[in-house]
């Protein structure tokens, strides 16, 4: 089992909640890092599973990840999910998998929560402070 460095600030004051989106569509992946931003969240966006194994992998905690299904190349979001939960279990990242498609049953194993595309950002939002055990601003 691999640890990050470092989950907490070390100067103990409380950050934004930080969340990972993971989207090959550039369009689609500004759109929820700014409704994200909105809601005050931290967001750090990564194009594939590659750019978001180097994020989780940084010392920066990452508190929800939101990733799509499919992407372009041979990984998609179903086996990120299961990464963060294989490597990183104690951190207890929160996922939401994102879909245009009808979710598999295996696709929820690994998932706090599916919106299927296209969906509601805010509630999106609404669902991560939720998961997240943030009370609505």
């Amino acid at each position: 089992m691999q640890t990050r460095p470092n989950q907490e600030p070390e100067n103990g004051i409380n950050r934004l909640p930080t969340v990972l989106v993971v989207e090959d569509h550039v369009l689609i992946r500004h759109l929820i890092s700014e409704e994200f931003r909105a809601a005050n969240f931290n967001v750090v966006e990564a194009v594939s599973l590659e750019e978001a194994l180097i994020v989780l992998h940084g010392r920066d905690p990452v508190h929800l990840v939101v990733t799509d299904v499919a992407m372009v190349g041979p990984t998609d979001g179903l086996i990120l999910a299961q990464t963060v939960r294989t490597v990183w279990p104690e951190l207890n990242i929160k996922i939401i998998i994102v879909s245009g498609n009808l979710p598999g049953k295996s696709w929820l194993d690994n998932a706090d929560a599916f919106f299927a595309k296209p969906y509601d950002l805010d509630e999106m939002v609404k669902r991560a402070r939720h998961l997240l055990g943030i009370d609505p601003a």
